[in-house]
């Protein structure tokens, strides 16, 4: 049993490392302040880290089936910590495409390797308890701003943009590859009952798909549009939060304080929503969650004007969100097997890297176009009640 345990903490530590890009919108004003970059152009890199992470998971996953987590997440916290230390080279170069490719490509692809591991490994672990320990170990993803929003605020007011980057590239590159190193899938995989088999939504007369089969069933697709709305509309929040909650005059700590609440809240809704839906099955977890989620961004812009509201609405969005994490491998798992866990939710995923390149993006232009969040809180409100309703089709036998 420690075996299992342990497995859990490591990959929840590295996931805690991973999901600093969370708290990219600390460094969004400064990097305009510096460089006189819009809001669009500071976006950037956030999405393109989202867009390799996500691309990254099906080579990554694939690769982990077949030779075990261990070394494909080790070499994937070496290269988040090496994009966050070329990252500091930022204000010599001064240039958008700098971090794009040191952020975005480089980090972003060491996320995807090390992402694409924690969550096979859990499940293969406890597969009487699939949703919960896939919500425990990407806990520490959703969890990761919580400590690094802030961190990141102090360290730029204090050093600078790009000592900032030099420091947080050292702790990643030594903590992410030592949790990497702890990662290993147990000695045999017993064929274990689910608890309460009449509540995980199991359907297929096939419980070992490959990718080719997978891509034939209808579900495969429900999953990517539904993902891709629902993290095109929180990941939109995420990367801009902090900017949102200055704008409505908070003091910059505390808007970093708003990215640190919605990222517990996005981390508690991992295992939370895990355990819920082991009890009452995906399908009604997600639609009772993606429903809560659409009402709450179309109001945002109307009701999250003060300190308290704009907190308020950072925690309901971030729960929601994080139950994304859990959710949507847990489901995968559910449908197409977990033989081929790690390359078939690595497909799913990458609707999490289109939602991340086009939702940021999209808040900044309209931004930049209106002065305003409106149009794009209720665009992403509006794609996440289809979500919500599209989880109906996952009942059908």
């Amino acid at each position: 049993m420690a075996s299992k345990w342990l497995v859990i903490f490591a990959g929840f530590l590295l996931n805690l490392m991973l999901g600093i890009v969370y708290a990219w919108s600390v460094f969004v004003n400064p990097l305009m302040n510096t460089f006189g970059w819009s809001k669009t152009i500071a976006s950037l890199p956030f999405s393109i880290f989202l867009l390799i992470f996500a691309l990254m998971m099906v080579p990554a996953g694939r690769t982990q089936d077949r030779i075990g987590p261990r070394k494909v997440a080790m070499l994937g916290g070496v290269l988040l910590g090496v994009g966050f230390l070329l990252s500091g080279l930022i204000e010599s170069i001064q240039s958008p495409y700098w971090l794009i490719f040191s952020y975005g490509v480089i980090a972003g692809a060491g996320c995807g390797l090390g992402y694409a591991c924690p969550i096979p490994v859990a499940r293969k672990w406890f597969p009487e308890r699939v949703g919960l320990a896939t919500g425990l170990v990407v806990m520490g993803f959703g969890m990761s701003a919580l400590i690094f929003a802030p961190l990141e605020r102090i360290l730029i007011d204090t050093y600078g943009i790009s000592t900032t980057f030099y420091i947080l590239g050292v702790i990643l590159l030594i903590v992410a590859v030592f949790a990497a190193s702890l990662l290993s899938n147990p000695p045999e995989l017993p064929a274990v009952q689910a608890s309460n088999p009449a509540k995980v939504e199991v359907v297929t007369g096939k419980p070992e798909l490959g990718p080719s089969e997978m891509l034939r069933d209808y579900r495969f697709y429900v999953l990517w549009l539904s993902f891709f709305f629902m993290a095109l509309a929180g990941l939109m929040v995420i990367g801009h939060i902090a900017p949102y909650a200055q704008e409505r005059g908070l003091e910059p700590l505390a808007a970093a304080f708003a990215v640190s609440i919605l990222s517990v809240a996005n981390a508690v809704g991992r295992p939370g929503a895990g355990a819920l839906s082991d009890k009452i099955g995906r399908a009604m977890t997600m639609f009772v969650l993606f429903l809560i989620q659409g009402i709450t961004l179309i109001a945002f812009p109307h009701v999250a004007l003060t300190l308290i509201t704009i907190y308020i609405c950072a925690a309901i969005i971030g729960f929601n969100y994080g139950a994304n994490f859990s959710l949507f491998p847990s489901a995968t798992g559910d449908f197409f097997g977990t033989k081929n866990l790690g390359v078939n939710y690595g497909l799913v995923f990458t609707s999490y890297g289109v939602g991340g390149l086009v939702g940021p993006i999209m808040a900044g232009y309209v931004f930049d176009v209106t002065g305003s969040y409106e149009i794009a809180f209720l665009v992403a409100g509006v794609l996440a009640l289809i979500a919500a309703f599209m989880s109906f089709l996952l009942r059908r036998k």
